[in-house]
């Protein structure tokens, strides 16, 4: 332990520290905050989120602790949560969250490796040098990496509530406060991001240095001293075995083991990586956002990698007496990386810049604590690290430019490295999103060229084709998908999409059934589709949805009743009216299906019972203007004048600007003999829809009929220009012309 008069500084001094470190942090992100979400992951997390999207509830509550996902960090979603209340989609009011995560870590670890080494001014270094490193920008910029800057201030206070632990024990005081402390803090912590399962042997390490509680060096002695010391870990252990387990477990069910990677070839990366690592911290170049796994590292290379892990290993073990933080500080770096060393395969990549966010304090540990031991002049000392910190300034600021969009995001890795398959798979999915298919399908081919088993690639691939109208393609590459991940629900159901479009609607129903049991949520992305099809005038395309919408999920009243719609607008008028009745028994108070119902009983002259339909549409919606109409239609077909010329008034009140409202009243005007009347309601039609054949057609009748026969014949060649082959038009307008 440090001794007091080693810690020992004017608190001025330390607020002014804390104060450099958060601000100056604040203060290099800030070029960040303009930037929106990215497409990698940042849709699951955040923006396509519905539980995130629904704040904090008691059902989000509950999805945080139990729901499917690719880790168990419940603090994690609850703080997405919150941030969605608060800030909806400002994306960049979400990435300020991480960025005060962020610097409030960097004080942190300023006052944990002060208050453990009592070396001030090397703590104050190692904080700056944590926090504006390029290597933390991953973490810091992208807003699904919250986990990391979450995990890692649960981690920052784990190391302080120990400390203060051992303390207490040192002066001989109990502190099983402090203890339980200590463990509901690592606890959070692993709420936040599973990496920290690590943690109890970190805490071991600095038993040995610098907390000095492993005393004796009588082996035969050594566990009946020291038992307490490991035992203390236990519930640590059991927190992170069960962490361990949960995480591979949900991993394996969300299809997170992409690759398959022989056990060696794992053992050889994670190697590499390690020196790898290394070179990044020592020359943070070329950062990308994804390391693509080469599959297995020329034998030299491992060789090479080994003899320097080795080499600093023997050394940290050499000077393990004269310089304790060595060994520490180096064990520390490498046990924190295993749980994202690749060992167990997990995603595509073979390292990543936001592994590094926590390790790397422990080779910082074994370095800056060395180059301190040499005891540099100070102006040496002093100069190097504002050189040190200013290059590291300089590099995050501009690392940060690289995550301006998805589309900068990626192509700055292709730039890097073009033969980067999952960054030309990344950049191909972008490059559809921005309506590019062209220059999408050809990043996509090329990453299938270097890896036929790129799912990005194919998932981007199979869309564009599907957007080119050539199914068959998008069906195939869907396939080989499935064959790759048979978990991957999106793939799944575009597969039974693209079925569909070819007319395989059993084997479509068979995808849709599997995605809807791997995914409740795409029953409703079914039906959401079907009626976007109806929108953009497609009722061909959506009745093939909606009938697998109502045979996957017969109650389903929302389903039933764009069914219904769907086969209207093809005139299958019978069956319509058979899926607006199922819709009102599902859900008697559905006031559109009365309506829908309404009409086609108008239809068939039955207006009674549509009347019947439309009064019970207004009683839900006493101001629908579609079912005051229809209601006045059904007056008028009863003989009831005024009340039909009452709910018409009313209808065209509220929707002064709907023409089929106006056509229903014209058109009554007519079979009344008001031409007159009829004429204006036609003009009012005509003056919103202005391209109605019908209603030129219309309008002559009734101008025809008042005389005013040159008006008549203007308006029924205009409907004629609009619509040639109108029924019996042009026999009216010969007969009319002189």
């Amino acid at each position: 332990m440090p001794s007091p008069a080693a810690t020992a500084r004017p608190p001025l001094y330390t607020r002014a520290a804390c104060t450099v470190l958060f601000a100056g942090t604040v203060l290099l992100y800030l070029r960040s905050l303009d930037y929106g979400f990215v497409n990698y992951d940042d849709p699951g997390y955040v923006t396509n989120n519905p539980h995130v999207q629904a704040g904090l509830t008691w059902d989000s509550l509950v999805w945080a602790f139990t729901g499917k996902s690719d880790y168990w960090h419940p603090l994690t979603w609850l703080s997405h949560m919150l941030d969605w209340q608060v800030f909806g989609k400002n994306a960049a009011a979400h990435r300020l969250v991480s960025v005060l995560w962020h610097a409030a870590n960097a004080v942190l670890v300023f006052q944990v490796l002060r208050r453990l080494t009592g070396a001030w001014g090397t703590a104050i270094f190692s904080a700056a040098l944590f926090a504006w490193h390029p290597l933390r920008v991953e973490s810091v910029v992208w807003v699904t990496e919250r986990k990391d800057v979450m995990s890692g201030c649960f981690f920052l206070l784990t190391l302080w509530a120990y400390a203060s632990y051992a303390e207490h024990l040192r002066a001989g005081r109990p502190a099983p406060g402090r203890y339980a402390l200590t463990l509901a803090l690592f606890a959070g912590g692993l709420m936040c991001k599973p990496m920290l399962v690590t943690l109890p042997a970190v805490l071991l390490l600095l038993d040995c240095w610098p907390l000095g509680r492993f005393t004796t060096t009588a082996r035969v002695d050594w566990w009946r001293v020291h038992r307490g010391v490991v035992m203390e870990k236990l519930p640590f252990l059991i927190l992170s075995g069960l962490t361990s387990v949960a995480t591979v477990l949900m991993q394996q069910h969300h299809g997170a083991f992409v690759l398959d990677v022989p056990f060696g070839a794992r053992v050889g990366n994670a190697v590499v990586s390690v020196a790898r690592y290394l070179g990044k911290f020592f020359w943070p170049a070329d950062l990308v956002v994804c390391y693509p796994h080469p599959g297995a590292w020329p034998g030299l290379v491992i060789a090479g990698a080994l003899a320097l892990i080795a080499g600093l290993s023997w050394l940290a073990w050499a000077q393990r007496r004269r310089r304790p933080w060595l060994p520490a500080g180096w064990l520390w770096f490498l046990v924190m990386l295993l749980p994202a060393s690749g060992l167990i395969q997990v995603g595509f990549q073979a390292m990543a810049d936001r592994y590094t966010y926590l390790p790397i304090l422990g080779w910082q540990l074994a370095l800056l604590w060395t180059v301190r031991s040499l005891a540099l002049p100070r102006v040496v000392y002093g100069g190097v690290m504002a050189v040190v910190l200013a290059a590291c300034a300089l590099g995050t600021w501009r690392q940060q430019g690289f995550w301006r969009d998805s589309l900068t995001l990626f192509q700055h890795a292709v730039d890097l490295d073009e033969r980067n398959n999952f960054a030309h798979g990344f950049l191909s999915f972008t490059l559809f999103h921005l309506n590019r298919p062209d220059e999408a399908a050809r990043h996509a081919e090329r990453a299938l060229e270097l890896a036929p088993r790129n799912q990005t690639a194919l998932l981007s691939l199979a869309v564009v084709r599907e957007k080119q109208g050539r199914f068959e393609e998008a069906a195939a590459h869907l396939q080989t998908l499935l064959g790759l991940n048979p978990g991957h629900t999106e793939a799944r159901y575009l597969h039974s999409v693209m079925l569909l479009r070819l007319g395989r609607r059993a084997e479509a129903l068979a995808e849709l059934r599997i995605a809807a049991e791997q995914q409740p949520e795409v029953r409703q992305a079914n039906v959401e589709l079907a009626f976007a099809e109806l929108a953009h005038g497609q009722p061909g395309h959506a009745v093939p949805h909606f009938e697998m919408a109502v045979e996957l999920d017969p109650p389903d009243a929302a389903a039933h009743f764009g069914y219904g719609l769907a086969l209207g607008r093809l005139g299958r008028t019978d069956e319509a009216l058979a899926q607006f009745e199922a819709t009102v028994k599902l859900q008697p108070d559905h006031p559109a299906a009365q309506v829908q119902i309404g009409l086609i009983l108008g239809l068939r002259r039955q207006p009674a019972v549509a009347a019947e339909h439309f009064r019970a549409a207004l009683v839900r919606q006493p101001d629908n203007p579609l079912a005051l109409a229809g209601l006045g239609r059904a007056e008028e077909q009863l003989g009831h004048a005024d009340e039909a010329a009452g709910y018409f008034a009313r209808a065209l009140e509220l929707a002064p600007r709907d023409p089929e409202i106006h056509r229903a009243w014209a058109e009554i005007l007519m079979r009344r003999g008001r031409y007159a009347d009829a004429a204006q309601a036609f003009e009012r039609l005509l003056a919103v829809q202005p391209a109605d054949a019908e209603g030129h057609a219309g309008l002559g009748y009734a101008l025809a009929l008042t005389g005013r026969r040159a008006e008549a014949a203007a308006h029924w060649e205009e409907a004629l220009r609009l619509k040639p082959d109108f029924p019996g038009l042009r026999e009216r307008l010969r007969q009319i012309k002189p």
